[in-house]
């Protein structure tokens, strides 16, 4: 009697610990194998297991054929079952002399018993039913050059000849698996590129997850998936990264489709994300490096971060792509890429300032005031980044963003998204949200659109000087702009400006789309001293040149009255 309390006892505690540690569990069906051993000096007469099925009924299993000396006797319950009671009499025994005195049994388990004891003092000792079925799985990183464990990956144990699912179980982060019962003899290992919460990796719009399958073995699964096998290895790349996002996500705070539906195929391409339902992710990045998946994989889906902070707001950006004159699609792309170089840093370079991917373009590489979404202009890359962070670029080269903004974190910048339909929009949200630096929100976002300046009655007067000592004379100045009537209009001025000397141009009235380039005298070609710059009209902007001939610099100055 002791001894069958204790391991109701046991049992309990191990029940309650799973459903306080979160411990997954799998309807499975219970096996029970009953074993009376030589020389213990009776044979069964009778085996019942009570239960409640699935659909909360009462059921019995009973053998009423005798369990003789050397023999063993097998009984399932099906999946679902509940309230499991397992008890025995000792033929010859006195009537109310039993085995196991009502025990109960945990379901979804294997449990074994070996019988002792005497006939009307019968005994039993639980015993091991078999081996456990475990191992690690793990894919090669030719970026980091070592093995890294498959997240959260479905494993199936499956009987000798592949045709019926003894178990499922899933590996932990580091890859490592254990199935929650023993099996007998050897079994096939079936790896799913799929996660408990659905997330799967497919090919192309198959409704069922790839997988990779071994032959029958009795013992422990030990596999990394390598380029050799570029299938699975193509497989398992794509949805590690997957899972590392859903880690970093959570850390973040964005919200996740955690059951998103993510298809490739065999081919190098453009990546897309229809949040379909079939196909949410659609990849192309066949026959990359680690790294470069992984880049993919964080833009896109990002994407779908955006689709669940706001779908209908998502499917305008999507509807928007192939416009000419696109806003929608720029902010979509430019928010995408917030993410994407972060978490890339983040896993690749964590020694690295993960906000700093894009501190050293220019300003010019990025503006352009119709977003074609043909073109790289769609995408502006910094957005995200220089929201967050607190290094203004303008401070380092005058070529470079003006980015007087910081503070915002990754999740407030993706919740601004809501109700969001274009870059304006997003902008105007980020102005709701708490920050001290968000009265330099237009500023920021303006500067990367060349139509942005204000008409104005007023000249704008634009003064450079060549400071004495910089090393260096100006060949030519050139001014752009868009006259009151929309024609381009240039004015140039080709004579040396010497040290020590101030030129002066005056762009008449009205003008928009100013933008301001010179070249130093006996550079190279391509060597500028503004790069492009844009200015304001109807206002003063006044220069003082420094820097050398082949790498000038300029700072603004005070015009003064």
């Amino acid at each position: 009697a002791k001894r069958s309390s204790r391991w109701l006892v046991m049992a309990l505690t191990i029940l309650s610990a799973m459903a306080l540690f979160g411990v997954p569990s799998y309807a499975q069906p219970t096996r029970i194998r009953i074993s009376a051993p030589l020389g213990i000096g009776y044979s069964v007469d009778w085996v019942t297991v009570n239960y409640r099925d699935a659909g909360g009924h009462n059921q019995q299993i009973r053998r009423e054929s005798n369990i003789d000396l050397g023999e063993s006797a097998d009984f399932t319950v099906p999946d679902g079952a509940t309230n499991i009671v397992l008890e025995a009499k000792p033929l010859l025994s006195l009537s109310n002399t039993r085995i196991f005195n009502s025990l109960s049994l945990a379901s979804g388990r294997d449990h074994c018993f070996e019988l002792s004891g005497l006939v009307n003092r019968p005994r039993y000792t639980r015993v091991t039913c078999g081996w456990v079925p475990g191992g690690a799985v793990s894919v090669y990183d030719n970026t980091l050059g070592r093995n890294v464990g498959l997240k959260r990956m479905m494993v199936k144990v499956k009987d000798r000849s592949g045709i019926s699912t003894i178990g499922t179980t899933y590996t932990d982060d580091n890859g490592r698996f254990s199935l929650n019962r023993s099996v007998t003899g050897p079994v096939r290992y079936e790896l799913v590129f799929q996660d408990e919460a659905g997330l799967k990796v497919k090919w192309g719009a198959n409704s069922h997850a790839q997988s990779a399958d071994f032959d029958a073995s009795e013992g422990p699964l030990r596999h990394t998936f390598r380029e050799a096998s570029e299938h699975d290895w193509y497989w398992a790349t794509i949805y590690n990264a997957c899972q590392f996002y859903k880690d970093y996500a959570r850390q973040d705070g964005l919200p996740f489709k955690s059951d998103a539906q993510i298809c490739g195929y065999y081919e190098d391409g453009t990546s897309t994300t229809p949040m379909t339902g079939i196909q949410d992710v659609i990849l192309r990045v066949y026959r990359r490096s680690s790294e470069d998946i992984f880049w993919i994989v964080m833009h896109e889906l990002s994407h779908v971060v955006h689709a669940q902070v706001d779908r209908t707001a998502y499917a305008s950006f999507v509807g928007s792509w192939g416009l000419a004159n696109s806003l929608r699609a720029a902010y979509g792309e430019s928010w995408a890429c917030g993410p994407q170089a972060i978490y890339t840093k983040r896993r690749y370079h964590p020694s690295s300032d993960e906000l700093a991917s894009y501190q050293n373009q220019l300003l010019s590489l990025y503006t352009y005031a119709e977003r074609r979404a043909s073109g790289e202009h769609l995408y502006i890359r910094p957005i995200v980044e220089d929201l967050m962070d607190n290094h203004n670029q303008r401070d380092t080269d005058n070529g470079y963003p003006l980015d007087r903004v910081s503070g915002y974190t990754l999740r407030q910048i993706a919740q601004a998204l809501r109700g969001a339909h274009d870059l304006d929009d997003w902008k105007d949200n980020l102005m709701e949200v708490s920050n001290p630096t968000r009265n330099y929100l237009a500023e920021y976002f303006n500067q990367y659109f060349e139509d942005r300046a204000t008409r104005t009655a007023s000249n704008t007067v634009i003064r450079i000087k060549a400071v004495a000592g910089i090393g260096y004379t100006v060949d030519w100045i050139n001014v752009s702009y868009t006259d009151s009537s929309g024609q381009t209009q240039h004015i140039r001025r080709n004579e040396n400006l010497s040290l020590g000397q101030e030129a002066t141009i005056t762009v008449p009235e009205g003008a928009t789309n100013i933008r301001l380039e010179a070249k130093p005298l006996a550079s190279l070609r391509n060597t500028r001293v503004f790069n492009s710059l844009s200015l304001t009209g109807g206002q003063s902007h006044c220069f003082h040149l420094k820097g050398t001939v082949n790498s000038p610099r300029y700072e603004r100055v005070d015009c003064g009255s």
